[in-house]
């Protein structure tokens, strides 16, 4: 019998998908990040499962929020997931200027309107409730970067020159994009049965932001001295 916030049976083995989906991109994530030296065959497996599990992820996200639930912070965050990890991925297919397919600038452009979407939404809130504060602050962060990472791309689609080794470093970021949101989703969904703070939950949704940031910077300066870009 099923149990929880379920609509029905179809519902239940939706989110069912989703999570197994969610714990396997955590694990091969994280092993894809300690798999060294990068580009070894430890790291591509691991990178393409995270990779097709994160599409998993953003399409059983798409049939529960449109199907069962509708809800936009939620459809924002999985737009944000999915655009990250997909940018990511393809900029390994696409190192030579204008070798860009019909779908890298859908889902750039999706991107910036979904963005742009999460943004207005926040602010719309804070218009009925002040309590809503917390909550517009997420929109705003996180509809922010995915708008203004989904412009780049656009930007960078025009180019007719690329930088040395951008496809390394853009793929280093937007993957590390993307498994902070992975590691967001797993924090907010059982965080929250150990500790709460109030109007301040907010802050669990920052917190692998706030932490892997930091790690990604350094991570990109090693490389740059490495590949002798400074």
């Amino acid at each position: 019998m099923l149990s929880g916030n379920y609509v029905n049976s179809i519902h239940y083995y939706i989110l069912l998908i989703h999570v197994i989906a969610g714990v396997l991109s955590l694990l091969a994530g994280i092993i894809a990040i300690v798999a060294t030296p990068k580009g070894n065959k430890l790291h591509k497996k691991s990178g393409l499962l995270y990779f097709w599990c994160m599409v998993i992820i953003f399409a059983t996200s798409l049939l529960a929020i449109v199907f069962f639930k509708f809800n936009l912070f939620l459809f924002g965050i999985a737009m944000l997931s999915f655009f990250t990890s997909f940018s990511g991925y393809r900029s390994l297919k696409r190192k030579k200027p204008n070798d860009v397919k019909w779908y890298d600038k859908l889902v750039a452009y999706a991107g910036v309107i979904s963005g742009i979407g999460l943004i207005s939404y926040g602010l719309y809130t804070v218009t009925l409730s002040t309590n809503n504060i917390g909550f517009a602050i997420l929109c705003s962060v996180f509809g922010g970067l995915l708008a203004l990472n989904a412009y780049k791309d656009i930007k960078h689609f025009k180019k007719t020159e690329y930088e040395k080794m951008w496809w390394w470093f853009h793929h280093l970021n937007m993957m590390m994009a993307a498994f902070i949101a992975s590691v967001t989703a797993a924090l907010v969904n059982n965080i929250y049965k150990v500790v709460q703070l109030g109007s301040f939950d907010f802050i669990f949704w920052l917190l692998p932001t706030i932490i892997l940031v930091p790690f990604i910077v350094g991570w990109n300066r090693y490389y740059k001295k490495k590949f002798k870009m400074d």
